[in-house]
């Protein structure tokens, strides 16, 4: 195995497109949690080293499949990871794993450069279109339950608005807890615009 010319390539371009996804896609968001980059970055670089070291191994892929996946359990399974992140997650293992096999396949390493360009436009126009869509979102312990009822809409989102400084969209109710008077909201803001102040 030649590294300079087997696994160096595929991994200065998995260190490339991950900092473009995950450095200049997600960390620029607002919905954003810059902890997660470090694990992202990470989970690529790992995933890659694994996965062309052992190439030429048998069930190589699945071995390195079953190495992330012991560590993700391990380390993930108590905590809450919301859908976005989970989505950024899975693209940070799946994309090494392309990178590290391209030498096995028929695939040029130009065509694996264009897959991970098209990769990354991809996902970060999606969560670009999505975010200007819906907006951001936080979940809100929510006191004022007879807001939650269907014809309070309009009165729930200015005092959301009011409470958050920034303008509520929408909201969705999650759970409702009668015996402490409490709703569990997911809040979605609007980034264009600013907040409703009350004028009293």
């Amino acid at each position: 195995m030649n590294v300079t010319t087997e696994i160096l390539p595929g991994f200065a371009l998995t260190l490339a497109t991950g900092i473009v996804i995950f450095g200049f896609g997600y960390a620029s968001s607002r919905r954003s949690r810059p902890e997660y980059v470090f694990t992202f970055l990470s989970f690529g670089i790992m995933a890659y080293l694994v996965t062309s070291l052992l190439r030429d191994v048998q069930l190589t892929l699945g071995f390195s499949f079953g190495l992330l996946a012991v560590f993700t359990i391990m380390r993930f399974r108590s905590v809450n990871i919301p859908v976005r992140e989970m989505t950024y997650l899975y693209i940070a293992i799946m994309i090494p794993f392309a990178n590290a096999l391209f030498v096995a396949t028929r695939v040029s390493f130009s065509d694996v450069m264009l897959i991970n360009a098209a990769v990354a436009i991809f996902v970060i126009a999606v969560d670009r279109i999505l975010l200007a869509r819906y907006g951001s979102s936080q979940i809100v312990h929510y006191e004022k339950i007879d807001l939650i009822q269907a014809n309070n809409e309009r009165a729930l989102l200015d005092d959301l608005s009011e409470r958050t400084g920034r303008r509520v969209r929408r909201y969705i109710v999650e759970e409702v807890d009668f015996l402490r008077d409490t709703a569990l909201l997911t809040v979605y803001f609007d980034e264009s615009a600013p907040a409703r102040r009350s004028t009293q």
